[in-house]
């Protein structure tokens, strides 16, 4: 083999991903083989995304009753206030939904120690550190009643205090990151004859929030989307509003939150937990990505479907190969434009649409309008504090 052959071969590898270790909070992946010089770049990358990119939860303020600063003291509790808080950082917590919350911990009657497993559940969180200990009750006759802010964010915060927090508010430092060290070893390996290769074994240990392979899925995708830009340079720009191309869903239909269809709890909370707020985003979807969803089965399907085809969607009867499913439900869609009011636009040949209100899509110039009445569904935007009803 010349060594232009050999040359053209080598540089035709694609390199391989090996999981050497993989436990709840530790990991160690082997990456190879790398083009020379790629092993660190890569790796570098990698590790600074993985430190200081990934999202987490944390808790940013507490509030306890009959403390009015840092300095207060606890009866009948062994630490003071500067340990609690201190304690309180280190309580690691996973979200469902992302959204800001409050916790609660209420203590009455209880001598020994109290652990942050204490804390009141709650339906958007979970405390992966049950037996953390947080204090040391030395009587029966201790009472604590604290009220936690839990945020969402990235790398570290320090505590801020700010003249607008209410007093007795005490602001914790915040370790959003669920990474507690990352780091990455530079190896030589060979090909055949070729020895100038690397071989990336890329180290990674959790806060237990989340697993050493999400976290390097996570951390590899924030390196793609901010590359992304430069890979299409001189490009078209992509449609707005991340839409599919060939893809047309009427803002009358887009507008509507989850919330206006009326779904039972369980199906919206589904939709609410996969990011999907209004019609549109669920219309970009298909029926096979909806079923992905967490506690989203067929009986949730068929209740969606229902009421989309109320609103003028024309999604056929499941057949033996369903191949609706298959696609964006946006593409059954009737192509038209919709028009909310009496009179609001006027046609081609100047006459007003006398709809009294209602949305109007026309399947085409030769057939006949179909009328779908969208009154009763609102066009609020989607609060994202809103409670769940579970």
């Amino acid at each position: 083999m010349t060594e232009a052959e050999l040359q053209l071969e080598t540089a035709s590898l694609a390199p391989e991903i090996t999981t050497d270790r993989s436990q709840d909070s530790y990991g160690r992946f082997i990456i190879e083989p790398l083009t020379q010089g790629f092993g660190v770049t890569l790796g570098n990358a990698i590790r600074r995304v993985l430190l200081n990119s990934l999202p987490g939860v944390a808790i940013t303020a507490v509030r306890i009753e009959g403390a009015q600063h840092e300095y207060s003291t606890l009866p009948h509790v062994r630490e003071d206030m500067v340990d609690f808080l201190l304690n309180v950082k280190d309580i690691r917590i996973q979200s469902i939904t992302g959204r800001p919350g409050t916790m609660r911990l209420d203590v009455s009657g209880k001598e020994g120690e109290i652990t942050a497993g204490d804390i009141q559940r709650h339906g958007d969180y979970t405390i992966v550190n049950p037996n953390l200990v947080l204090l040391n009750a030395d009587s029966k006759d201790a009472q604590l009643s604290v009220e936690f802010t839990v945020e969402q964010g990235t790398g570290f915060r320090a505590a801020e205090t700010s003249v607008e927090d209410p007093i007795g508010i005490l602001p914790v430092d915040a370790i959003f990151t669920p990474i507690r060290r990352a780091n990455f070893e530079v190896e030589a390996t060979r090909v055949g004859q070729v020895t100038d290769f690397d071989r990336l074994v890329l180290e990674v240990w959790t806060d237990g929030t989340i697993t050493p392979e999400d976290a390097v899925r996570k951390g590899t995708q924030i390196i793609i989307d901010q590359l992304q830009p430069f890979a299409s340079l001189g490009e078209p720009a992509a449609l707005p509003g991340g839409q599919q191309s060939g893809l047309s869903i009427p803002p009358s239909l887009s507008a509507i939150t989850i919330e206006d269809l009326h779904l039972s709890t369980r199906t919206q909370n589904s939709l609410r937990r996969g990011n999907l707020a209004t019609v549109g985003h669920v219309l970009e979807k298909s029926a096979a990505e909806l079923l992905e969803l967490r506690n989203f089965g067929e009986q949730s399907l068929n209740e969606l479907v229902q009421r989309l085809r109320e609103m003028g969607v024309a999604i056929p009867e499941d057949d033996e190969d369903r191949a609706w499913r298959r696609v964006p439900l946006a593409t059954l869609v009737p192509s038209a434009e919709g028009t909310v009011g009496a009179g609001a636009e006027q046609g081609a040949d100047g006459d007003a649409d006398e709809s009294n209100g209602r949305s109007v899509f026309s399947m085409g110039p030769d057939e006949d309008v179909s009328e779908v009445d969208l009154t009763h569904y609102s066009r609020r935007s989607f609060a994202p504090d809103d409670e769940d009803e579970e």
